[in-house]
């Protein structure tokens, strides 16, 4: 998903990721399910991914915000959001919303 500045400071990366915890603690924390996330290079949004182990547990999130699946990013780019670290070291697809 892509926030843009304003919503990010207006808090919908808290109602996201209370979204995320909530399927992930619901779940008893799967291996391999987190969200994670960075700015844009110019600084004006942020894009959120979550793992590709993350997709089953949270249908209802990706389809709220239209996510599409997509190769996945660079890793050194991103910080864990929520879940599982060891999601972030899978070279699959993942998805964006």
């Amino acid at each position: 998903m892509t926030l843009s500045r304003q919503a990010y400071e207006s808090g919908e990366m808290g109602v996201l990721m209370g979204a995320f915890r909530a399927a992930y603690v619901a779940r008893n924390g799967p291996d391999g399910m987190a969200m994670f996330g960075c700015w844009s290079d110019d600084g004006t949004c942020y894009f959120v991914y979550t793992t590709p182990g993350s997709a089953r547990h949270v249908v209802p999130l990706l389809d709220a915000y239209s996510a599409d699946r997509i190769d996945a990013p660079d890793p050194a780019c991103l910080s864990l959001i929520y879940g599982d670290e060891s999601g972030l070291s899978s070279s699959e697809t993942g998805f964006e919303a």
